[in-house]
């Protein structure tokens, strides 16, 4: 079983985060011999419900959820239900299914998206962290992996 550390890289009060820190971030990487090993991209969708309703108790809908798409796995959506603790995985065509019925919808999308290197038993992600709606970078992810 791999083993898994993610750093949530903020920046000084103060100081925002943008792109610049991400090119040192890699430069370091390439710098070490990390072989670039293709691109990674995600998905994660902040969901609540669309109550026409008002008099639905809160109790019978997960209040709200999130939804992660893959791009390594194009088929699949995965809901994490925070309130019961919850991990689903569902076919893709299921956002297809809840536009139609209109009971939850969307809040906030972000598109985590980088690169992937191998770097000697390890596999280093970096990522950039940007809405959906906008270019601005609202955060940079690493994710190193070892490779057994």
């Amino acid at each position: 079983m791999p083993v898994r550390w993610i750093l949530h890289w903020q920046p000084n009060q103060g100081s925002s985060v943008n792109s610049h820190v991400l090119n040192e971030i890699s430069q370091c990487v390439d710098n070490f011999n990390g072989v670039k090993d293709g691109r990674w991209k995600a998905t994660l969708t902040f969901y609540r419900p669309n109550l026409r309703d008002q008099s639905m108790a809160a109790t019978e809908f997960p209040r709200d959820f999130i939804g992660i798409s893959f791009m390594e796995l194009p088929n699949k959506y995965f809901f994490i239900i925070r309130g019961h603790k919850l991990v689903v995985e569902a076919d893709s065509s299921i956002l297809n299914i809840m536009e139609k019925l209109q009971s939850y919808k969307s809040k906030v999308a972000l598109n985590f998206e980088g690169l992937q290197y191998k770097l000697g038993d390890f596999q280093v992600r970096l990522i950039k962290v940007v809405p959906n709606t906008a270019e601005n970078l609202r955060g940079i992810l690493m994710e190193v992996t070892t490779i057994f």
